[in-house]
């Protein structure tokens, strides 16, 4: 069984991903071992499917995007960086997460598109960032993050409880940053993985690797607007979590940057990110506030 598991479960009700690394015979990093749902953001377990575009079409529309193409990869670092695992290639406009429930993207997922729809094509984007579109945005980014960990090549790492909380709000253990990037290869980008270093007390090392490997770290990058999506495992806090010289906007910090203020970086991979258990929280929380 996977590490990670709790519970155990039936091989073959594994995500394919999981069932044919485990027949490689590779030590599997942590993740979240679940066997797959009906649906991957409710209980339902009957009723229609439906398919929710990773990025949705009046987005690609906007930017002119609808056939932009895109060849989704895993690289193995463990590997010296190979190519480990790989989906076809295909145009964004085909780009989605096919185990969604009809009503969750009819309902909630669609009111959600609404309200990012004037904020994710507002130009220029100008002016403070209010709280309703931080929390907005964090919340679509979030969604997305979801959308793009169930159904790509790369290990579950959101939890059951976490995916059916988007439906009312953003859950407890995602925070989101924003940045700007220089250089843009198309219009959309992404990549998920695991924290670049931690750092924590030596009573705290051996269980360091694990909480790493069960961290989430999600970059999105829409044209020269960049979000990183990070889901962190109990006990992790996710504001335990920290991009270099980005702006939170979730949890919603003591003052939100203006848009113009948000840091740049020469590309959308352009963080690192690091665990910090060292300093104590309230000093930790503050220094991620900030957008400088």
């Amino acid at each position: 069984m996977p590490p990670g598991s709790e519970q155990p479960v039936d091989p073959d009700r594994l995500r394919k991903f999981d069932r044919n690394l485990i027949e490689t015979g590779r030590r599997l990093a942590h993740r979240v071992v679940e066997p797959v749902p009906f649906r991957w953001f409710c209980d339902n377990i009957a009723g229609t499917r439906s398919k929710e575009h990773i990025f949705p079409q009046w987005l690609l529309k906007h930017h002119g995007a609808m056939d932009e193409r895109v060849h989704p990869i895993r690289i193995s670092m463990p590997l010296g960086g190979v190519v480990a695992s790989e989906r076809g290639e295909r145009p964004l406009r085909a780009h989605f997460n096919g185990e969604v429930c009809a009503r969750c993207n009819n309902g909630w997922m669609s009111s959600l598109e609404v309200s990012a729809m004037p904020i994710l094509t507002q130009s220029p984007r100008q002016g403070c960032i209010t709280d309703d579109e931080a929390t907005t945005l964090a919340r679509w980014f979030a969604k997305t993050a979801v959308n793009l960990n169930v159904s790509q090549p790369f290990r579950l790492l959101v939890d059951r409880l976490s995916r059916h909380a988007l439906a009312t709000g953003i859950p407890d253990r995602f925070a989101v940053d924003l940045f700007r990037v220089r250089k843009q290869n198309g219009v959309f980008d992404w990549v998920q993985k695991s924290p670049d270093a931690a750092s924590c007390p030596q009573a705290q090392l051996d269980g360091m690797q694990r909480l790493m490997e069960l961290t989430l770290v999600t970059h999105i990058r829409i044209a020269d607007l960049v979000a990183v999506v990070i889901h962190a495992p109990e006990p992790l806090l996710p504001t335990d979590v920290i991009p270099d010289r980005t702006a939170r906007i979730f949890p919603l910090p003591d003052g939100l940057p203006s848009w113009e203020e948000l840091p740049f970086h020469d590309d959308y991979l352009g963080p690192f990110t690091h665990i910090d258990l060292i300093g104590d929280p309230p000093q930790r929380e503050e220094g991620r506030s900030q957008s400088s």
